[in-house]
């Protein structure tokens, strides 16, 4: 596909005729007949050593179910007895299509009050959800439901997970049904934000270089500016120290040049001797990753800083990444009562101080936010963190995102933003050959823009590139030397200029992988148009009108009478 990619032009008029004619609207889209409910195969999921009771009790019993029948009263048992260092759960297997809609419904009860964890998951390592709800049953039947799309190949399941043990949970008349396959029909109606173009800056000092373009949002991360930095003896504060002296080097840095950005300071690491776990081990040193062990010196911390630094540093990210054990050991309930603490703290400071929740992974992110919010945790943030990386196929992105929002939804938090604080193009170093991967050029320049696009439609509204200078081609947005933008560099510079204060008002995606978006600024209106897969000559509406295009190399040029283009992975802009 790269050889595909590298050959043909950007935009380029094909040769010949034979062309696929594009709809005008995602309107003009027929809808897809949706495939059958898939059968659902039951069986109890046990590990480490885990003693349970299904049905008659009966711990090996499995059989092929569709959909079970209503009303029968009284459905099948199931009793986790004892975890032993493992867990139980009942599973219900099917073979999902990838990126797809399903919408799972059940009924449960209990001979007692008990918590129950419901959740769709990906069967395979890691073997994480992407939806789920955990839910208070009691004697009478309770219906739950929940939705969330498959964000891999491979099969899926329902399961059901009593958090007590000792309890006799009834589970009947369970469905799983398709819903529509992933749209790019925009999720926001306002124009994007200057926050969704942000950076991460990590090498000032080897360089005083600012952006061409003024970036909305420079998150604050590995810029050795965190509480271990800054206050590296107990009890203490120097405000002359290395710590000290590099956060405000980067504050005075950007608001010389662009005081509209927002700086986005991230909260954390432990110093070794706050720390609840001083000899544990973490990436930055031994304690970091623990929570502190007497949250006063945390609240001292975030007060310090929130008093320093108001009207300055306006968003603060509570954590980086806690639900990776190399980042933070402590429980979700201790981080909810650090957000409650970091919350006053920063509010007294400021009260337009913007508090974004912890910054979670795409693997294993969904399930900490879920608990992170069941335990409270959402009254005290203003905007939702989540890191997100892609590859060659960004357009994944949207499952990923619609799955964490449906668990926003499912805490009425939904209209709260939702923030990538942390992502990038990113890809391994060689493929399962063995065989290096090199990005092509149309590939550098695209994959972004393609990504910014995908996020904003599924209701992203800021995003932070990790990171300016870079590491990895691609990735990297500068040279070496600092001085000169790379092929990234400039398609990112570029695809700002296009997207800053336009609006998002219609997104498809045809069967043959083309995908166009339509946008609005004032009384202009443009299209991006681009290929998923291989290089495709399209045919564009007439009602378009069209006229000239525009690529990310900077070229542009006249669309001839004939309205026929190749689209390719770089993003092309129609008008």
């Amino acid at each position: 596909m790269a050889a595909s990619f590298a050959a043909a032009q950007e935009g380029s008029r094909p040769a010949g005729d034979a062309a696929v004619p594009l709809p005008a609207s995602s309107a003009e889209l027929a809808a897809a007949p949706r495939p059958p409910a898939p059968q659902l195969a039951r069986r109890v999921n046990a590990w480490g050593n885990a003693r349970y009771a299904h049905d008659d009790g009966d711990r090996t019993r499995a059989e092929t179910v569709g959909t079970a029948p209503q009303g029968t009263g009284r459905g099948q048992r199931f009793h986790v007895i004892d975890r032993a260092q493992g867990d139980a759960q009942l599973a219900y297997a099917f073979s999902p299509e990838r990126g797809r809609l399903y919408r799972a419904s059940l009924k449960l009860r209990a001979d007692r009050p008990a918590r129950v964890e419901v959740m769709l998951r990906r069967e395979g390592p890691p073997y994480d959800p992407y939806a789920l709800a955990t839910v208070q049953v009691g004697s009478q039947w309770q219906q739950v439901q929940l939705e969330g799309r498959p964000i891999s190949e491979g099969g899926s399941s329902l399961r059901i997970a009593p958090l007590e043990t000792g309890v006799d949970v009834w589970i009947d008349d369970v469905r799983v049904e398709p819903g529509p396959p992933q749209d790019f029909r925009p999720v926001l109606e306002q124009p994007f934000a200057p926050e969704m173009f942000g950076l991460h800056l990590m090498r000032l000092g080897m360089h005083m270089n600012w952006p061409q373009f003024d970036p909305g949002l420079v998150r604050l991360w590995d810029t050795r500016t965190m509480w271990k930095d800054l206050q590296p003896e107990p009890h203490r504060w120097d405000f002359s120290n290395t710590g000290f002296r590099r956060l405000d080097l980067y504050v005075d840095h950007i608001r010389k040049h662009s005081p509209a950005t927002r700086i986005l300071y991230v909260l954390g690491q432990t110093p070794q001797w706050a720390s609840s776990a001083p000899q544990s081990h973490s990436p930055y040193g031994e304690g970091h990753a623990a929570p502190p062990r007497d949250l006063e010196d945390w609240r001292d911390y975030v007060r310090t800083l929130a008093r320093r630094y108001a009207g300055r540093i306006t968003h603060w990210e509570l954590w980086n990444e806690p639900d990776y054990r190399i980042f933070y050991l402590g429980s979700v309930e201790t981080m909810v009562e650090m957000a409650r603490i970091a919350h006053e703290e920063l509010k007294a400071a400021d009260p337009r101080n913007t508090i974004v929740s912890p910054g979670l992974t795409a693997s294993q992110g969904l399930r900490w936010l879920d608990r992170f919010l069941a335990a409270g945790g959402g009254r005290y943030v203003d905007v939702i963190g989540f890191h997100w990386y892609y590859s060659f196929h960004p357009e994944g992105l949207a499952a990923f995102i619609d799955n964490v929002r449906g668990v926003m939804r499912a805490h009425g938090v939904d209209h709260k933003p939702l923030w990538n604080t942390e992502g990038a193009l990113g890809f391994p170093a060689k493929d399962q050959d063995g065989v290096p991967v090199h990005p092509t050029l149309a590939q550098q320049r695209g994959l972004t823009l393609r990504a910014l696009l995908t996020m904003w439609s599924r209701g992203v509204s800021g995003f932070a590139y990790y990171f300016w200078e870079g590491r990895l081609p691609g990735e990297k947005m500068l040279t070496n030397d600092f001085k000169h933008y790379t092929e990234s560099g400039r398609a990112y510079l570029r695809a700002a200029g296009w997207l800053k204060d336009a609006r998002m008002v219609d997104g498809y995606r045809t069967p043959q992988g083309v995908h166009v978006v339509r946008m609005e600024r004032g009384a202009r209106t443009f299209r991006f148009l681009w290929s998923a897969a291989e290089p495709v000559t399209v045919r564009l509406p007439e009602a378009w009108q069209a006229r000239r295009i525009a690529r990310l190399d900077g070229s542009t040029g006249e669309i001839s009478t004939d309205q026929l283009v190749v689209v390719t992975g770089a993003p092309v802009l129609i008008e």
